[in-house]
């Protein structure tokens, strides 16, 4: 019980320090020990050995200060000892055997509550305490234990007293000893210390080893301990065994500049504070909550061009005076030709806008309305080797069909090409089912489908050189043309392409490369005895 007030007092009076040091001050330490008894008997020079005096120990540290701390200590012991070669011979009371004739053994269990004396600390080091690998550390205190000493016969192993069971006692004896020590400890790391630790201790009653008598009236035993020492240390802190006073003093005095110099930082920035981003400095700007992204005048107001409103940030028509919530004034179509009334000739007339708003009196489609057409067509682009028009495509295809809904009375053309990779079959039916799918769209935007011829014409009319990959990619297109002559599909399956004029730099590999036929084909079919050819020539590409 008086050992557990003494715990508690330790705890409650440390951890009232724990709170004002910025290092870590708590360690564990666990480890062996060796007991070594010296008063009536003796574990030294000892005539016979009958035991190992070992054990364990494990204790709990906290350092007030780098010089200073306190510490509880818990530890179980095997003892055994005898009488030294060269001891006198006295009686043992209670028995009636002398001393060179007995033995003791037994087990002691018990605590400590020592006052720990850092001397690395506390002496002037000339080493820099962050390097330094070794520590010597003081130890005082006092501790309280209980023991079951036996007295044994050397010769016959006779058990001669019982000691807890001798003078009617029942149970262990108890004793207070009182202990000194030093102890050297080796820091392996940040958090691990190899300690060994040398205590004498000196018993407060003459029983500690079983033997009673007129010449010793208390007790001195040794206790050698190895262990380790586990240290607390966080990552970003430093355990205080390592830190010396001057460390300590010169750290604070940094932290103290540090914190001066960022308490000096913060007092600036919170005078240039710009909350909202504006580079505006709050102390100046009259719009503090300016949105980001926003700009602004140089009193942090957020510009309004148009003066609506609407910040230029959020106002789709930064220069129009609107009265819509996005900055834009209304829009009016009266006629619904797709052509405002703002910018319509004729707003209350159905027209389009290639005639500005206004229906076309002839009938006839425009030569701008046609040159509109083929630009649009060259933005219809499809995935890759297949017939899917891509998203992309469809707002030009939606331009084309406004164009061609303007001209009812005028039929088209839509052609579909190839390059010259893959078969000739399959690029023919691969340019067809484009043809028909840009159809296909058209029709779905009211474009009447007797309006509409769509052809494949694969490889067989090429644009540009198949054999770089932009012409490649060139020669992968759509064309839409105005049907002057209101040719059918089967006008255009009657007339297929057989005949080539060679150009300069063809050869007849290129060629039938181009049209995806054999050389030996070319040859055959323009009876050529050999692979030369020459500029002009017409030459038989298909059958």
């Amino acid at each position: 019980m008086k050992f557990l007030t003494v715990c508690l007092i330790f705890l409650t009076f440390t951890h009232s320090f724990s709170q004002k040091s910025d290092l870590e001050t708590w360690t564990i330490g666990v480890g062996a020990n060796n007991f070594l008894m010296h008063g009536d008997l003796s574990s030294v020079n000892s005539k016979a050995t009958k035991s190992l005096n070992t054990g364990f120990y494990v204790y709990l540290n906290k350092m007030i200060s780098p010089i200073f701390g306190f510490e509880i200590k818990g530890q179980v012991l095997k003892m055994y000892g005898s009488s030294q070669e060269f001891s006198s011979s006295y009686p043992i009371l209670y028995t009636d055997r002398n001393l060179d004739n007995v033995y003791f053994k037994g087990e002691t269990f018990g605590g400590e509550f020592n006052v720990v004396f850092n001397l690395s600390n506390s002496l002037n080091n000339p080493y820099d305490s962050t390097k330094r690998k070794i520590n010597f550390n003081g130890y005082l205190g006092a501790g309280y234990h209980s023991y079951n000493s036996k007295l044994y016969d050397l010769t016959t192993d006779e058990l001669l007293i019982d000691f807890s069971q001798n003078l009617n006692r029942n149970g262990d004896v108890k004793s207070i000893y009182y202990t000194a020590g030093l102890g050297l400890r080796y820091k392996l790391s940040k958090k691990i210390d190899i300690e060994l630790r040398q205590t004498v201790n000196f018993n407060n009653e003459d029983h500690l080893d079983a033997a009673i008598s007129q010449k010793e009236y208390f007790e001195t035993f040794f206790v050698t301990g190895l262990g380790l020492v586990w240290k607390f240390s966080k990552p970003e802190r430093e355990s205080i065994v390592w830190q010396n006073s001057t460390t300590i003093r010169e750290k604070k005095e940094k932290e103290r500049k540090q914190k001066e110099t960022i308490e000096a930082s913060d007092y600036i920035n919170k005078i240039l504070e710009d909350s909202d981003g504006d580079n505006v400095i709050d102390k100046f700007d009259k719009e503090p909550n300016t949105p980001k992204g926003a700009l602004t005048y140089s009193n942090g107001v957020a510009i309004d061009t148009d003066k609506d409103g609407v910040i230029d940030l959020n106002d789709k028509c930064p220069l129009i005076f609107g009265e819509k919530s996005d900055g834009c004034p209304e829009q009016k179509d009266t006629d619904g030709d797709n052509v405002l009334d703002k910018d319509d000739l004729c707003p209350e007339e159905f027209g389009n806008k290639y005639n500005k708003g206004c229906p076309k009196q002839d009938n006839l489609i425009t030569e701008t309305e046609k040159t509109s057409i083929i630009s649009l067509a060259k933005n219809i682009f499809f995935d890759s080797g297949t017939s899917t028009l891509k998203e992309s495509s469809k707002m030009d295809l939606d331009k084309i069909a406004l164009i061609m809904l303007a001209n009812l009375n005028v039929k088209f053309i839509i052609e579909g090409h190839t390059d010259s990779g893959g078969k000739r079959l399959y690029n023919l039916m691969l340019s067809q089912k484009r043809a028909n799918n840009v159809k296909k769209y058209l029709v779905s935007k009211g474009i009447p489908a007797e309006n509409l011829v769509a052809i494949g014409l694969g490889f067989s009319k090429p644009k540009y050189n198949n054999f770089s990959l932009g012409g490649r990619q060139l020669n992968r297109r759509v064309e839409i043309k105005v049907n002057e002559k209101e040719l059918s599909e089967k006008d255009f399956a009657a007339e297929k392409p057989k005949t080539y004029i060679v150009k300069k730099y063809n050869t007849l590999f290129s060629i039938a490369k181009m049209f995806g036929v054999s050389v030996e084909d070319l040859k055959k079919w323009n009876n050529l005895p050999d692979n030369k050819i020459i500029v002009g020539q017409k030459l038989i590409v298909a059958k």
